[in-house]
């Protein structure tokens, strides 16, 4: 079997025996992967990652062992593992759990031939909506959680920080709530793709001047790295609103809390995907994909086999090539 793994030389393909099948697991022969920012952080060194690790966590794939009675179907993968007994899963904040991972950070992921999951992350895809498309819902269900904690209002004005894929899927989905969504676009490929999705789309130097001149109710940041995110977040934030964070920072990053205090700011985490009274913002991900595939196209914008998983990965962590979101497939 054949395993994405990062070495000091970069992302490579390895060939590894298949572990033992956790008893009651799934095994997935994988369709697609996806690429997310937080896997190029750790191609950057941001992360620490252990050397066995296989990345990748935007999974889809159908199973070919497992217990009896699964059905025969698509499956999109909700890849945090979670105990099931702790205070936070037993209340449905199962991103809060106390002993839990991720698949793709702290078990192997998705950037291989098959793939281990336990059976309550499998998410059975609509029969119609392709393997491509699919990869998008579990991005989508983060960006589901921070439009649930936006708590974006009719009428409001968004501001989104950042125009990679998670920035551009939350956008969309603030989209059909917001009066007006502005999104910061760094590259020309960005801008476009945020015009196609009917936003805002502002050069870094045009931002501080779109807030000052609209308001933004609620910023969503979704950059994190090493960048200066956040603080920018509070700068441009209007007063008594509501600053939600999806990006990753590495380690520790300064605000102004002077103007945080003045301006009575809400400061909130969002943390990939929970449970809502609507049932799991994962499920509402792989719905949102499939209303919104024929949108979701401006967003994939390049794919690679397997066998080229470096080539992918140098794509992605370089902006100059037009990518957006890169998107591993079987050879």
């Amino acid at each position: 079997m054949r395993q994405a793994r990062f070495t000091p030389e970069g992302v490579r393909l390895v060939e590894a025996d298949p572990r033992p099948l956790p008893d009651g697991w799934v095994r997935l022969q994988v369709e697609a992967c996806g690429i997310c920012g937080s896997d190029l952080h750790m191609l950057r060194g941001h992360t620490p990652v252990p050397g066995w690790l296989v990345p990748g966590h935007e999974i889809v794939g159908h199973p070919i062992d497992g217990p009896a009675g699964l059905a025969e179907a698509r499956y999109a993968v909700e890849p945090r593992v979670w105990c099931g007994s702790c205070e936070f899963c037993e209340t449905g904040s199962r991103q809060l759990c106390t002993t839990g991972t991720l698949i793709g950070f702290g078990r192997n992921g998705g950037l291989a031939d098959t793939v281990d999951v336990p059976p309550e992350s499998l998410h059975r895809v609509a029969g119609d909506l392709d393997a491509l498309p699919a990869s998008l819902a579990e991005p989508m269900a983060v960006c589901v959680r921070a439009i649930h904690l936006a708590r974006i209002e009719t009428g409001s004005r968004v501001l989104v920080l950042g125009a990679g894929s998670i920035g551009l899927l939350t956008g969309l989905l603030a989209r059909d709530r917001a009066e007006t969504v502005a999104i910061t676009a760094r590259h020309p490929h960005q801008q476009e793709a945020a015009k196609r999705l009917g936003l805002v789309a502002l050069a870094e130097n045009e931002v501080d001047a779109w807030a000052l001149d609209h308001g933004p109710d609620v910023v969503v940041e979704t950059v994190g790295g090493v960048s200066d995110t956040l603080e920018d977040s509070v700068r441009l934030c209007r007063s008594g609103g509501r600053i939600v964070v999806l990006g990753v920072f590495a380690g520790s990053r300064p605000i102004n809390a002077l103007i945080f205090f003045i301006k009575e700011l809400v400061l909130i985490a969002s943390n990939t995907y929970g449970t809502t009274r609507r049932g799991p913002e994962f499920a509402a991900g792989v719905a949102l994909a499939t209303r919104h595939r024929s949108e979701l196209a401006a967003l994939q914008t390049h794919q690679f086999s397997l066998s080229k998983v470096d080539q992918a990965f140098d794509c992605a962590a370089d902006k100059s090539s037009g990518a957006i979101k890169v998107t591993i497939l079987p050879d």
